[in-house]
């Protein structure tokens, strides 16, 4: 439910000076480190990319102990103190498939804020030990999160991260996040299968030169981007050879931008959800939240930047940089070929709308001058536990608009169900585009469609901005029968 306004005013005031879990955090990891080796130091380039840790099933059951708590990690191949699951960073790949049992053990360690998980971007139930970000787990507690896998869960990438009203930016960007990789039929297509299968989890944090990351206020240009905790890793790849790239923005707030010195990125998904067939670019705008799947063939011998291009205003500006190295090495491969038919998703355009509706960003600062986002006039903690924005009806597709009224982009995310883009700013869509996490342009709108299968009950629909939601930019929805 939305938390008490003497408690969310409480934690406004944390949020803008500094995270207490992270104040905690500090001292408790530096105590940790006294009797070993120093902090910080300087940071490692140029190291080969490296794997995050993955749990996959047994039996069927997918389990995993996640542990938020003080501890000395390694970023970029520095011993660094930050709130971290399971002293990792980033977190372990958590890997199902469809029908499969996942089962997360959420254990909060923390000093003294509350935390909670989400499974960004499955389509599971937002009820009870599911999906359910309304959960609330003080320190010093468990919650053991259980989601039966459907059966018409699509293989793809997603991910998870903490969801708890007011803490969750300071809780993802100091690296609290994972992916998680759900198996399955699209993975056995000709062209897909058997290509070299990477995760790459990116998320952006400032190291201080006493090796803690730095608490808000963040100075952007000591800020840099990691792959899987690497700075500017290599990632090889052999002439001709083509590989599947899991790309997933865990980044609290920025985008994404990539581009490898104009060569082909073919994507195969977005946000988990197949393309019908590859779809050749060579730049890709991801939205904090968003994930691509792409194929990527290795060129001549040599080497070229992944980069993030400069893109943005203002407090959304992102400075061009050099985010990893490609390598081209090794014996030539020939004879690999792309993929044709993936995967055909419904064109919700050609069905019959129950409910069209209007959703509205904004920009409404308190009277004392704090900041504070809206969706339709109304601030998350407007709502009670009863009360919600909309209420769906299972089984029915709605068109909603949505509108942007700041000069800021809002990435607008919805739990449980992915979502059709129809139309950017009046220009439709020519594709079949499903996402579960699409930018707002400033001033601008979004028509999408939707179709509620499976599950009833209360989740959210947010910007995934994590400073704009945990300042009010979030809203509960219903679906009933």
């Amino acid at each position: 439910m939305p938390y008490p306004r003497d408690a969310r005013r409480r934690a406004m005031m944390t949020l803008l000076a500094g995270s207490t879990a992270l104040a905690g955090v500090m001292a408790a990891g530096l105590a940790l480190a006294s009797s070993s080796a120093p902090l910080g130091g300087t940071p490692i380039t140029g190291a080969l990319l490296r794997e995050p840790q993955a749990v996959t099933a047994v039996d069927g059951v997918t389990s995993a102990t996640l542990t938020a708590k003080a501890a000395v990690t390694r970023i970029a191949g520095r011993r660094v103190v930050s709130t971290v699951f399971n002293g990792e960073f980033p977190a372990p790949t958590l890997v199902v498939r469809p029908g499969d049992l996942l089962r997360i053990a959420d254990v909060n360690q923390m000093p003294t804020d509350p935390t909670n998980i989400h499974v960004h971007g499955l389509h599971v139930s937002p009820s009870g030990h599911g999906d359910n970000v309304f959960v609330n787990t003080p320190a010093g507690h468990t919650f053991v999160n259980s989601y039966r896998i459907s059966k018409n869960q699509i293989p793809g990438l997603y991910w998870y991260h903490p969801h708890r009203h007011m803490y969750a930016d300071n809780q993802v960007s100091p690296g609290m996040a994972g992916a998680i990789v759900v198996k399955g039929s699209i993975d056995e297509i000709p062209g897909i299968r058997d290509r070299r299968d990477r995760v790459m989890v990116f998320q952006r944090a400032q190291v201080g030169t006493d090796g803690r990351v730095v608490t808000p206020p963040l100075d952007t240009t000591k800020m840099h981007t990691y792959i899987n905790g690497q700075l500017q890793p290599v990632i090889d790849i052999r002439p001709g050879e083509i590989q599947r790239w899991r790309i997933a923005n865990a980044q609290g707030d920025s985008f994404l931008r990539l581009n490898m010195g104009g060569r082909t990125f073919w994507t195969i998904g977005t946000d988990g959800n197949p393309e019908p067939r590859p779809v050749a670019t060579d730049t890709m705008l991801i939205p904090p939240g968003g994930r691509r799947e792409v194929l990527v063939r290795g060129g001549s011998p040599g080497t070229m930047g992944l980069t993030t291009l400069g893109w943005g205003e203002g407090p959304q500006t992102v400075a061009p940089a050099v985010l990893a190295t490609v390598r081209s090495a090794g014996i030539p491969v020939t004879g690999e070929q792309l993929p044709g038919a993936i995967y055909n998703l419904p064109d919700l355009r050609t069905q019959t709308v129950a409910q069209h509706r209007d959703v509205t960003f904004s920009f409404v600062p308190l009277p004392d001058g704090s900041p504070q986002w809206a969706i339709n006039g109304k601030m998350y903690d407007d709502y009670t536990s009863s009360t919600n924005l909309f209420q769906m009806k299972l089984g029915t597709t709605e068109e909603w608009t949505l509108r942007n009224t700041t000069t800021e982009y809002h990435p607008f995310h919805i739990h449980v169900n992915p979502f059709q883009v129809v139309s950017i700013n009046g220009v439709p869509q020519k594709a079949i585009d499903y996402r579960d996490t699409v930018p707002i342009p400033p001033n601008g709108t979004v028509v999408i469609r939707q179709r509620f299968t499976d599950f009833t009950g209360r989740f959210v629909i947010h910007c995934h901005i994590l400073f704009h939601e945990d300042h009010g930019m979030m809203a509960p929805i219903k679906v009933v029968r």
